[in-house]
């Protein structure tokens, strides 16, 4: 049978909470009781009566209800701001962590007020506002400009253009793996461990300790479901500046380092998803010409009908790989598909 370790409240009912003088738990001053924070203009929270054989005082339930009450926007202000920084690379409030007097001023306050409001007639449905956001119009414009929109707006903040924004890790991983079709759907249940490379493990002082090695189909997972582990995190997250799991991470920083070009040509996790993704087509185009499987692997990871022209430049260079290096067609094959999973297209939301 298995057990799960779970958090309770002691019996008797809540302690009492004082304010500790100077931070110090031996120093106990005056008796405070739960409230909310005056400077919000909060009202004074209306605390259940605690039943003898109640199995919680509901303090935290009362939090939890101001924090998610409709009366409270704030709360709803700082969600929408960080949807749509995911989506747009900046928040309507640049700081995303601070919305008092130390931080941003909003650029659009009308703008992130409805969408706030928005967020709570929608019954606070974060897939709702996803799709909101993704099917509007500033969403959809094309990240080239006019002259004419660099001049008036040249930081972009007016959103005349889409600012062109490039996937994080977390995303890039679980994009090639669905490009491949490799992607294990699964959701909900433990997390996984995710082949490391041995020169990585080898800076440990024991290599390989406290890093466990899950089934294939089990680390093909979404990349939300990898172990954590703070000295030992996957290449292909780490290039691409996976958030560091030491400290608040409100916004990604997008960095441009060899070491993301040279893993994506040369590490062991891309190799491999090249000769996935090699196998697919030959699987799903099994009498299909050179020409059909190069146009399949542009569709799959660009999620657009190819020009002739990138159909012919594909074709072309794996005709070159067998004419000038002598390799078979199969691996010319496996170099066309590690260079479609090169592509900027690819990683980029433009």
């Amino acid at each position: 049978v298995e057990r799960a370790l779970v958090v309770t409240e002691a019996e008797g009912g809540p302690p009492e909470t004082h304010v500790l003088l100077r931070g110090n738990p031996n120093l106990k001053g005056d008796r405070v009781e739960p409230g909310f924070i005056e400077v919000l203009g909060s009202p004074e929270p209306s605390l259940p009566k605690v039943e003898s054989k109640s199995p919680t005082c509901g303090r935290r339930s009362v939090l939890a209800n101001w924090i998610a009450s409709p009366g409270n926007p704030l709360t709803a202000r700082v969600m929408v701001n960080r949807i749509w920084q995911h989506h747009f690379g900046r928040g309507i409030v640049g700081s995303p962590n601070n919305f008092g007097l130390g931080g941003e001023k909003p650029t659009h306050p009308a703008l992130l007020d409805w969408l706030a409001s928005e967020f709570i007639h929608r019954g606070w449905s974060l897939k709702s506002m996803h799709r909101l956001l993704m099917t509007s119009e500033a969403y959809q414009r094309s990240s080239r400009g006019d002259p004419e929109q660099a001049r008036v707006d040249p930081s972009g903040g007016l959103l005349g253009r889409f600012p062109m924004r490039r996937l994080t890790a977390e995303e890039i991983r679980d994009t090639l793996l669905v490009v491949t079709g490799t992607l294990n759907p699964k959701m909900f249940g433990p997390g996984v461990y995710v082949e490391i490379p041995q020169e990585v493990l080898a800076g440990q002082s024991i290599p390989g300790n406290g890093w466990g090695n899950s089934p294939p189909e089990e680390q093909a997972r979404r990349s939300l479901y990898i172990f954590s582990k703070r000295s030992l995190i996957p290449p292909i997250l780490e290039n691409f500046d996976v958030a560091e799991t030491d400290r608040s991470s409100p916004a990604r920083f997008t960095t441009v380092q060899p070491t993301q070009a040279l893993g994506l040509l040369n590490s062991e996790f891309l190799q491999r998803e090249a000769g996935l993704l090699a196998e697919r087509l030959r699987r799903e185009c099994p009498k299909g010409t050179a020409d059909l499987r190069v146009a399949r692997a542009l569709s799959l990871a660009t999620a657009r009908t190819p020009s002739r022209h990138e159909v012919e430049r594909g074709v072309g260079l794996m005709a070159s790989l067998q004419s000038r290096e002598g390799v078979s067609a199969d691996e010319a094959l496996r170099y066309f598909c590690l260079v479609v999973l090169n592509l900027n297209e690819l990683i980029y939301v433009d």
